[in-house]
């Protein structure tokens, strides 16, 4: 299952977005810190996992929380990279 990295212009923003989407039901994304690799972002960051969940937790903050960029985990010769999407 692909692991999808979204990152917020605030911490409160990706906080907001978090709770808001748990309240809605969505149980497949946790909140935690951004990766080091790409730390030049805000510093706590939504992890979907899966495209469904992805597609969600996007239209759901469409206007309402900026989102910065949106990567996807990949393993690579047994090194974790992040591939911005967007």
């Amino acid at each position: 299952m692909e692991l999808y990295i979204i990152t917020y212009k605030h911490g409160n923003y990706a906080i907001a977005a978090f709770n808001k989407l748990q309240g809605y039901g969505v149980r497949n994304m946790r909140i935690s810190q951004t990766p080091f690799s790409i730390k030049g972002e805000c510093d706590l960051c939504i992890k979907a996992y899966g495209q469904n969940t992805l597609d969600i937790v996007l239209n759901d903050d469409k206007g309402k929380y900026t989102v910065n960029n949106v990567y996807l985990e990949e393993t690579q010769d047994g090194k974790t990279v992040y591939k911005l999407l967007y």
